[in-house]
């Protein structure tokens, strides 16, 4: 199924979301690439990776299987949304 027949759900940087089904993987997303495909950063143990997520079949998904991510910490660019992730969701 490709996103052609779905609601997209409008997100903008900063915004939390959950990867997958079930419980999930929080994120905070960075950058809307385009709709339903955004870059985002999460916690994987203690480590803030950066992958980017698209809206498929009614959820948010990594775009590849497996390792895809980058060490956010690395990148400039991502340091104020990695603040905001290691803040926590509920906070």
């Amino acid at each position: 199924m490709d996103n052609k027949n779905q609601k997209i759900p409008e997100v903008q940087p900063r915004d939390w979301i959950t990867i997958g089904t079930g419980m999930g993987v929080n994120a905070v997303v960075c950058q809307i690439n385009k709709p339903g495909n955004v870059e985002v950063v999460y916690l994987d143990g203690s480590r803030a990776i950066n992958e980017d997520a698209i809206w498929k079949n009614e959820h948010w998904e990594f775009k590849k299987q497996g390792p895809c991510g980058g060490y956010a910490d690395n990148y400039q660019r991502l340091s104020d949304f990695v603040a905001i992730l290691r803040r926590g969701r509920y906070r």
